[in-house]
């Protein structure tokens, strides 16, 4: 067993990310011959919101990947002590790439086809311009000044750029909906997936681990008693009720932030795991790392951590 559980913890995390941005700077995008490549080999569906979508689809990925593991990497800089510098925030940050995990794994998975890999990453688009509109117009105080019309006109230009184009290619553009984010509907494809969906898909993968894991995780982010209280250890009984005495500590253990954050290493490996496999990136500089990454976690929260 080993003295510093912590920090085995931490240097799983950073065991994987160090090869990733090895073949990433080494790489600088998918290999010829990928089945990203190929995807972009030809763009057909070239029009007004970009002239090379399936590119910028692909590209996308690599950018959603790199942030994922950014985020990992500053809960591995958190994890890194006998006794954390802090312990909601271990959480919150999981929370956050796992979901940005989630993302890159929904966009690069294989065998869709091209256009349905463009109307994932424009939706994303045109749902991000929605909401810089949103925001210009609460910055704006409701004053209409010529820097916030421009602003809007030119938010409102781009998001028809996006809608027309789907449009000619045979996707349904969901606008209507002013309290919504816009929507690029397609064959098979009514509704926008949640955040809770595309973890479960990665994570849980059908069984509802992604479930939990997400909704914990956001319990504790949100600020929930539910997720407050998993850390909080009672010291006994309150004895003087007039007054505000703090009769608990804030407390956990390796093993249990482990089994908390399990979540973690599975959506580390799945989203490399497919993002390797549609950029063509060899993984044997990764995969020992990959291994290595699971059977830690594994250990320190006492219970099988696998994926699938």
């Amino acid at each position: 067993m080993s003295s510093d559980p912590w920090g085995d913890l931490a240097a799983s995390l950073d065991a994987v990310r160090e090869p990733f941005v090895r073949d990433r700077d080494t790489h600088s995008g998918f290999l010829p011959g990928s089945p990203a490549a190929l995807e972009g080999a030809n763009e057909p569906f070239a029009d007004d919101w970009a002239p090379a979508p399936s590119r910028n689809a692909n590209i996308a990925g690599l950018h959603l990947a790199t942030v994922a593991m950014d985020h990992f990497a500053g809960l591995a800089t958190l994890l890194r002590t006998h006794e954390p510098v802090c312990i909601y925030g271990l959480s919150s940050l999981a929370r956050s790439a796992i979901e940005v995990a989630a993302r890159c794994y929904y966009l690069m998975e294989p065998e869709i086809s091209p256009l349905e890999r463009i109307r994932r990453q424009q939706s994303e688009r045109l749902a991000g311009l929605w909401e810089q509109e949103k925001l210009a117009a609460i910055i704006s105080q409701g004053k209409q000044s010529v820097e916030f019309q421009e602003a809007t006109a030119s938010l409102d230009l781009r998001m028809k750029t996006i809608t027309d184009s789907a449009r000619r290619h045979g996707l349904f553009p969901r606008v209507k909906d002013k309290k919504r984010p816009p929507f690029l509907a397609g064959p098979g494809v009514p509704r926008a997936f949640s955040s809770t969906d595309l973890v479960e898909a990665l994570v849980g993968q059908g069984n509802g681990l992604g479930v939990v894991s997400y909704q914990t995780l956001s319990a504790v982010g949100h600020g929930r008693e539910q997720g407050v209280i998993q850390y909080f250890t009672r010291q006994g009984v309150l004895l003087d009720r007039t007054h505000g005495d703090l009769f608990g500590t804030i407390e956990a253990s390796a093993q249990q932030v482990a089994v908390n954050l399990a979540g973690t290493p599975i959506a580390m490996v799945g989203m490399l795991d497919r993002f390797y496999g549609h950029f063509g990136w060899p993984s044997g500089g990764v995969r020992p790392s990959i291994n290595r990454l699971l059977e830690v976690w594994g250990r320190i929260a006492e219970i099988p951590i696998q994926r699938g």
